[in-house]
């Protein structure tokens, strides 16, 4: 593992986007201080004058030092919040949702967060309505493609505006060249599953609450319930897998 994975972003200093910073790490510029070592040897037209990057620097490491993880999540683009991860694993709240299909009539059956190894799991019909009781609103929700799909189909459902920072895993993960859903990227990254549930994917998880509503299947309910916690859980495994793809390869 290289250094700090939040003071390699050169993103937090002014005038540098993504294509500057990654023109940087081509030369070696891997974290603030050696972005300042830079600029007062090469000068470079492109970045702020060095009393600028010192004074930012400064104020980079008052609010790490505090621990001021709002104030990341406020400068940080969201396809960067990975970098929070060695610093503040324990505001990184995994959440994953099963629901009966993705038509405007559909609901949720279930929901779990996972967050400090602790696992919460939420039904339709017993405690689903205490979801939101349980996020901190300051926390990054962790999904796979969750910004397009589960977050707004929460949204929409219990008329809630969700206001967290959000970490997308399916972008993060098309970063590094990996696409076709998270059972695929579970694959491509080493992850095998249990095999009471290996080979369920989504189209499987509303088959299964249709019985349980249908028969009072119970074996059906803890299946989709056991797919769904393994669902949230790999969530945290595909992140860490994922950072060390970028760090590996110099990615960051």
């Amino acid at each position: 593992m290289y250094g700090s994975h939040l003071k390699s972003s050169l993103q937090l200093f002014p005038g540098i986007g993504e294509r500057k910073e990654k023109q940087l790490f081509g030369v070696g510029v891997y974290d603030w201080e050696s972005l300042i070592q830079y600029q007062k040897q090469k000068n470079d037209p492109l970045l702020p004058a060095v009393s600028i990057l010192e004074e930012r620097l400064d104020e980079l490491d008052h609010e790490l030092s505090e621990a001021n993880f709002p104030f990341f999540t406020t400068e940080l683009p969201s396809l960067e919040y990975w970098r929070l991860w060695q610093n503040f694993p324990e505001k990184f709240c995994f959440l994953d949702i099963e629901t009966t299909g993705i038509s405007d009539s559909s609901v949720t059956t279930v929901v779990s967060l996972y967050q400090n190894k602790r696992m919460l799991t939420f039904e339709r019909g017993k405690d689903l309505e205490f979801l939101f009781d349980s996020i901190s609103p300051e926390d990054i929700l962790v999904t796979y493609n969750g910004k397009r799909f589960d977050v707004p189909f929460l949204e929409r459902e219990f008329h809630y505006r969700v206001k967290n920072p959000q970490l997308d895993l399916m972008n993060l993960l098309h970063s590094i060249g990996i696409k076709g859903g998270l059972k695929k990227s579970e694959v491509l990254l080493g992850l095998v599953r249990p095999e009471e549930i290996a080979g369920m994917d989504g189209r499987q998880a509303p088959l299964l609450w249709f019985e349980y509503q249908r028969t009072n299947n119970k074996e059906a309910l803890e299946k989709l319930i056991a797919y769904n916690k393994e669902d949230t859980k790999n969530l945290e495994i595909v992140l860490e897998k994922t950072i060390d793809r970028l760090t590996e390869n110099r990615l960051f």
